[in-house]
């Protein structure tokens, strides 16, 4: 089988094994986000998928899908814009990925993912239970300006 036909295959299977009909553009709205390197935004989805004949009211109701599912994680990152990443990368992911940190810069506005190599957090169980967080600075090309 082809590799874009397993993907496929696998994302129909995330999505029926979720509760949800693998619609097409569920199956493209999930795709495009387990491809993307950052959160993306309802207006940058809607923009890709644009040309496939899916309109920005079907991509935000896919998004509302997968995220109530939790196959998708919808964070606000301190510009009032709703960016969106995925929970599961495959259909045999049967761990959700944690909530990680994101950095934000503050120069370029590009957003990165995080990961445990990247940061190390604790937070004390008294604090409660984290899903976001969000760290300001310099990405690692606006840092090189700068210096």
């Amino acid at each position: 089988m082809a590799p874009k036909a397993r993907k496929i295959d696998d994302t129909r299977l995330m999505l029926r094994d979720s509760g949800l009909r693998a619609t097409p553009a569920r199956i493209a709205v999930l795709n495009l986000l387990a491809a993307a390197s950052q959160p993306s935004t309802h207006q940058e989805i809607s923009e890709r998928l644009e040309s496939r004949g899916i309109d920005k009211s079907t991509v935000f109701r896919a998004l509302n899908d997968l995220t109530e599912v939790g196959l998708a994680r919808r964070m606000e990152l301190g510009d009032h814009v709703w960016r969106y990443e995925p929970t599961r990368v495959t259909a045999n992911d049967d761990d959700s990925q944690q909530p990680h940190p994101h950095l934000l810069c503050i120069d370029c506005g590009t957003i990165t993912c995080l990961s445990d190599r990247d940061v190390t957090l604790r937070v004390a169980k008294s604090v409660g239970v984290i899903e976001d967080i969000l760290l300001k600075g310099y990405c690692p090309h606006c840092a090189a300006k700068k210096e």
